[in-house]
């Protein structure tokens, strides 16, 4: 299926098709463009990598991991010989970057997943040090989903940073770029929520409260005060003070800012 049907497809997996663009998607399943059995499989991918908890790492696997991969290679020429009805399905599955990002991290999550379940404590061992390769994939997989044009795929960035360690600095930054930034308020609020749950790190709780000033939507200014109200941040009250100051805050607006700064104690 050809990249340009893939905003869409995304939007049909998350159900947030409207219905001008459902009917769009309908017409290119008829006329043969979009694959609803791709599409399957694709929402079942999916579901692998965002239902997967990353295990507590144990021990060292990468001497074994890249022997095994060696032997994989040495052995390349005679599977692709053997098996050439497996060409369609690699050039589907690894013709894009994220192709290739939910494949990797689908293989490793099932791995991850056989080898706790057979309760082989040497498999295990060896399979604990790709626990960190699930965390970079899983990375690298929000910072390309965060630069999407489409919302949906925004906000699945977002929904996978949640995954993510505070203690992650691009994830972090990559948050605040999106809270401070990004055009759509759903995929701002979207950013600050996920935030919020970090903010028992004094430098998000830092970040949160120097955002304040840089949102001009009322409807962020207010979940802002009111995570300040939660956080019980006393220094969110000068930056609120500003926006009170502002001469084009609606009034109603600066009612509900006050009230909130009037919570903090």
């Amino acid at each position: 299926m050809e990249e340009k049907y893939m905003s869409m497809i995304t939007e049909y997996i998350d159900g947030t098709l409207s219905p001008e663009r459902e009917k769009e998607f309908q017409q290119y399943v008829q006329e043969g463009h979009i694959d609803m059995a791709e599409v399957e499989e694709m929402a079942k991918l999916q579901g692998i990598i965002l239902s997967t908890a990353a295990p507590e790492p144990s021990a060292a696997l990468k001497k074994n991991f890249y022997q095994m991969l060696n032997e994989a290679q040495l052995n390349e020429p005679q599977a692709k010989e053997s098996l050439p009805f497996l060409e369609r399905i690699s050039t589907s599955i690894f013709g894009s970057f994220l192709g290739r990002m939910a494949f990797g991290i689908a293989v490793l999550a099932i791995g991850l997943y056989f080898g706790t379940s057979l309760g082989n404590s040497s498999y295990k061992e060896e399979l604990s040090d790709l626990n960190g390769q699930i965390v970079e994939m899983r990375e690298m997989m929000m910072m390309a989903m965060l630069e999407k044009e489409s919302v949906s795929d925004r906000l699945k960035g977002i929904q996978i940073s949640s995954e993510l360690s505070s203690s992650n600095e691009k994830v972090i930054n990559a948050l605040f770029l999106t809270l401070n930034s990004d055009p759509s308020t759903n995929v701002r609020i979207a950013a600050l929520n996920t935030l919020a749950g970090f903010a028992d790190d004094p430098k998000v709780r830092e970040g949160l409260v120097n955002s304040i000033s840089k949102q001009k939507s009322p409807l962020m200014q207010v979940n802002l005060a009111e995570l300040m109200v939660t956080l019980q941040e006393t220094k969110a009250k000068d930056e609120l003070k500003t926006i009170l100051e502002n001469d084009q805050t609606p009034e109603e607006i600066k009612v509900t800012l006050r009230a909130s700064m009037e919570k903090i104690i």
